[in-house]
């Protein structure tokens, strides 16, 4: 025990910890199944978020690091170089490596905008794994399945891998069934102008995607709000539509609602399937974030698969770039929406397609959603630190955005006050259906700001602004 408490207290040259020992300390944060530089950037990014590495402390030399993880110098280095581009670490000439500190000169300068209100994943989380995928479809000397033309419902190695994607999400679904676009946005449109004509109406979420509120006007559809709260859309309001014949289609976000992050419950689910049933039309359900979500939220197409359009993409799950979606639809519905498709083009995204298949097949698709769902749960961790009470997402939210309430501030004010600061959000004004009155909250995006450093202070900023209002859950 004396010798164990001698090392503990033993201090090095510069008064700091023992280099071994803050070596030891942090890396039981080596995540499982990723490469050993990935494993060590997980480690760093651990110690950083549990204090075990402060702002500011230096990092052990490259070969104490090595020996602790068991691993070259080599695999070190490049351990430094990811976690120096994730915002992590920073490197000085003569002097060492250091867990970033605010103060740091290549932390963002005051007066920077630090936006909050794209809502999309940091590429830098998942990058190496993206590569590894892209040189090998690089090398593969098959160029036609890269620059090739293909049906545009997409070639039946692309649709095979659609099928493997919502495989993942636990739906057994043929090749036949998938119809592939170039993102999930063009997949709600080619559904939406499949199930219905001009002044035909569709039944959604009173809070929505902005793209909807587009697609709609595009396609000269009434959008019928319905409201949504904390287990998400409230199915009570359904039932006097049962009858009414222009109602083409449900179209909602079970999963991680957007913008409120909230997932719809067992019981709102069944009795939205029933209603469908009953009214004999289709629910069309927009499974983006379920990916990033995991097995504990189920598509709403494993339920009633007769009757549901689920539409998915690698967006936010992967990588914002593969602008690939991919629709599943039942068999009586595909020929309706790969007819639509021909509104858009001739052909797939074959270029695209065929990037999302090899990393969907190789398995580093499934890679980088894990990935991001470690760094997203660690964000919104950081962010119910720093808003306390005024988030209304959980804080065991996988997701890469949260919604927050803004109490009795109207939050096109809380909004613009966060301009002067710069710091950029998305108020629930923007998200609304219909005429009614606004939420008093904020979506709040987590994953555009590459840096914790960067988003810590914003999020700071946010509680500030919000401070002298009183937290008052809306939604």
């Amino acid at each position: 025990m004396a010798e164990g408490n001698r090392k503990a207290g033993r201090k090095a040259p510069d008064g700091g910890a023992d280099e071994a020992d803050m070596a030891e300390g942090w890396r039981h944060g080596l995540a499982e199944g990723l490469t050993k530089y990935e494993s060590m950037v997980e480690a760093i990014a651990h110690g950083i978020q549990t204090g075990e590495l402060k702002p500011g402390a230096r990092l052990p030399p490259q070969r104490v690091l090595a020996r602790q993880f068991g691993v070259t110098v080599a695999t070190v280095t490049k351990a430094i170089e990811h976690a120096s581009r994730r915002g992590l670490i920073v490197t000085r000439t003569g002097s060492g490596t250091f867990v970033r500190n605010k103060s740091d000169a290549d932390a963002p300068e005051h007066g920077d905008f630090v936006d909050l209100s794209l809502n999309t994943s940091p590429t830098i989380i998942a990058a190496s794994v993206l590569q590894h995928s892209l040189r090998a479809l690089a090398t593969s000397g098959e160029p036609q399945k890269l620059f090739g033309h293909s049906p545009i419902q997409g070639a039946l190695r692309n649709r095979r891998a659609g099928a493997a994607w919502f495989a993942l999400r636990g739906l057994a679904i043929s090749p036949d069934q998938v119809l592939i676009t170039q993102g999930a946005h063009e997949g709600l449109l080619c559904t939406l102008l499949a199930l219905a004509s001009p002044g035909d109406s569709v039944l959604c979420e009173r809070l929505n995607y902005v793209g909807l509120k587009r697609i709609a006007k595009l396609l000269q559809l009434r959008l019928i709000p319905v409201e949504v709260d904390h287990e998400g859309l409230d199915t009570t309001a359904l039932t006097r539509f049962r009858r009414d014949k222009s109602v083409k289609a449900v179209i909602c976000t079970p999963v991680t609602h957007n913008p409120t992050t909230a997932n719809l419950s067992r019981a709102r689910r069944a009795a939205l399937l029933r209603f469908a049933r009953e009214a004999a039309i289709p629910v069309i359900e927009d499974d983006v974030y379920g990916m990033l979500a995991g097995a504990d939220a189920p598509p709403l197409a494993s339920e009633w698969p007769e009757g549901v359009v689920i539409i998915s993409s690698l967006s936010k799950s992967v990588s914002p770039g593969i602008r690939v979606g991919y629709i599943a639809a039942p068999a009586p519905l595909v020929s309706r929406i790969r007819d639509a498709m021909f509104t858009l083009g001739w052909t797939e995204p074959s270029t695209q397609a065929a990037i999302a298949s090899q990393l969907i097949h190789s398995g580093d698709a499934f890679q980088s959603t894990l990935l991001h769902r470690t760094e997203a749960s660690r964000r919104v961790e950081i962010a119910a630190r720093a808003l306390g009470p005024r988030m209304v997402t959980s804080a065991s939210t996988i997701s890469y955005h949260v919604w927050v309430s803004t109490g009795s501030m109207p939050p096109d004010t809380a909004a613009s006050d966060l301009a002067r600061m710069g710091v950029l959000v998305s108020t629930s004004t923007q998200f609304l259906v219909g005429d009614g009155p606004p939420d008093n909250a904020l979506r709040i995006s987590l994953g555009a700001v590459p840096s914790l450093y960067e988003l810590t202070p914003a999020l700071d900023a946010v509680a500030r602004v919000l401070s002298t209002r009183k937290p008052q859950h809306s939604a």
